[in-house]
């Protein structure tokens, strides 16, 4: 039998390769010139077969009582399945816009903004700046353990949000 592999341009990895190098640089850009990179930077990354997000059994059973708790409860876990899947390597920010997520979870920008905003105020997410999200360390990770225990340092655990 045939293995079947996927084939990408050289193209997509030099161009991903440099937006990488723009986005890790001490460069002085815009937040809208840097979401906007990053964007690009999510379509021409190399697709991995299989990347792993690690998740805290305990701090997602509770990120789960809070989501069930909350008002929309099944939108707020689409938006919480949609981010985990954009988490960057050793970062933990999430590399999609609101769009993005609503779309992949199929509902519209202004709820997407508004789960968001309630996974940012369970402690789930922690917000970057206006319109970028970074996962909880305590709660989930991509990358290397010696980064996510030093980003785990500065970083909240859940908390109890009253509906």
């Amino acid at each position: 039998m045939a293995k079947v592999v996927r084939l990408r341009p050289k193209r997509h990895d030099v161009i991903a390769e440099a937006l990488q190098l723009a986005l890790d640089m001490p460069l002085d850009l815009t937040d809208p010139t840097r979401d906007e990179l990053a964007e690009r930077l999510a379509r021409y990354q190399p697709a991995e077969a299989w990347r792993y997000t690690m998740l805290n059994p305990q701090q997602l059973r509770a990120l789960l009582r809070l989501i069930n708790a909350c008002p929309k409860p099944a939108t707020t876990l689409s938006i919480w399945t949609a981010a985990v899947s954009y988490v960057r390597y050793d970062t933990g920010e999430i590399m999609a816009n609101r769009t993005t997520l609503a779309e992949d979870a199929g509902t519209s920008a202004t709820e997407a903004s508004s789960a968001l905003a309630r996974l940012t105020e369970m402690g789930a997410l922690v917000r970057l700046r206006p319109g970028r999200y970074a996962i909880n360390s305590n709660v989930g990770w991509t990358g290397s353990l010696a980064k996510r225990e030093a980003a785990a340092r500065e970083t909240p655990q859940l908390r109890l949000v009253e509906p």
